[in-house]
């Protein structure tokens, strides 16, 4: 598992920092890809939904980087 601290310089950086990250990118990318193509009207809470993809994003991200890597 990629969960291990890395040492840059000297100070310990979690990989769940990149992980992050790399979830807010993907998750923003398929919020503009969903407005776009007119799919947010059915969305009620609007706020609620853009957690809640972020937090599956930054799951199967997890996940991924796990099993693939």
């Amino acid at each position: 598992m990629l969960l291990r601290e890395l040492s840059i310089g000297g100070v310990f950086i979690s990989p769940m920092l990149l992980f992050t990250l790399v979830s807010l990118v993907i998750s923003a990318l398929l919020r503009t890809m969903m407005h776009k193509a007119g799919l947010t009207r059915w969305v009620w809470q609007e706020a609620w939904f853009d957690v809640s993809l972020f937090v599956i994003v930054l799951a199967v991200v997890t996940y991924l980087s796990s099993h693939v890597l």
